[in-house]
């Protein structure tokens, strides 16, 4: 176009080549955002079928309560996958009937509720004001029960299993005592193992890094969890109303224990 014709929008406004570039930007912008997001679902899609690759304990991933005598295991109890941008950082509240966890990690992380049969629910919030992947997954055992994500800055996502009960409004009060199995690592390293208190005991199968919540626990608490791949040292840790009060690192079996 010469330079002395100056080019207009369909309603007669003349159009600047500030605003023709400033368009350009915009438009190369977008297709960037698009681009991550598109990248960030691919890499969703991989990590979650590398979690469910490998068959675990008892028909999937989780916890199960071991059957007494010729009693069978129940079925597996209900696990939050927290996944998306490795390495994103969020805060989230975790709830059942009569408990409410608050959790500040990064993804991906696995979180398992243990001596809960309740409906359960997670709200999980970004800390940070980029376009990065959130996605939650309310799973049991092998089963996907239902995903919830966002990449909006700072966003929110929620998921639950009860649309109806128990409503968790308000949230449940902070459970107490809250204690706490942190299986860290290696990185998607396979472990089963057993997490009990003094009265039952639960068979625990996933992939690190996931945390175990005992609600209401009767007494101390330990756990003995084994590698299935043994990728590198284990490295456990247990907590108790927020303290770290016993760290075990080895392998393959590794056995922690509440003082």
């Amino acid at each position: 176009m010469p330079e002395h014709v100056q080019q207009q929008r369909p309603d007669g406004v003349p159009v600047s080549g500030d605003m023709r570039r400033e368009k350009r930007k915009s438009a190369l912008s977008n297709r960037t955002v698009m681009r991550d997001r598109v990248r960030c679902f691919r890499r969703l899609a991989l990590l979650s079928a590398l979690l469910l690759l490998i068959p675990g304990c008892n028909g999937g991933f989780g916890a199960f309560q071991e059957g007494v005598g010729n009693t069978p295991n129940r079925p597996p109890l209900a696990a939050f996958r927290i996944l998306g941008e490795p390495g994103l950082q969020f805060s989230a509240l975790v709830s059942d009937d009569d408990a409410t966890w608050q959790i500040r990690a990064s993804v991906p992380l696995s979180i398992v509720i243990v001596n809960n049969l309740t409906p359960v629910r997670m709200v999980a919030t970004k800390q940070s004001g980029g376009s990065g992947l959130l996605s939650l997954q309310l799973t049991s055992g092998f089963i996907v029960n239902a995903t919830s994500s966002t990449s909006d800055p700072y966003g929110i996502v929620t998921l639950q299993n009860s649309p109806i009960h128990p409503g968790f409004e308000p949230p449940p009060p902070e459970a107490n005592p809250d204690v706490r199995l942190f299986v860290r690592g290696p990185l998607t390293e396979r472990f089963s193992g057993l997490f009990e208190d003094s009265v039952k005991g639960y068979t625990i199968s996933d992939r690190a890094p996931t945390l175990f919540l005992f609600d209401n626990p009767s007494g101390a608490v330990d756990a003995t969890v084994t590698q299935i791949q043994d990728l590198g040292p284990f490295s456990l840790q247990l907590l108790f109303n927020g303290a770290v009060v016993a760290t075990a690192r080895g392998g393959p079996t590794v056995t922690i224990r509440q003082p």
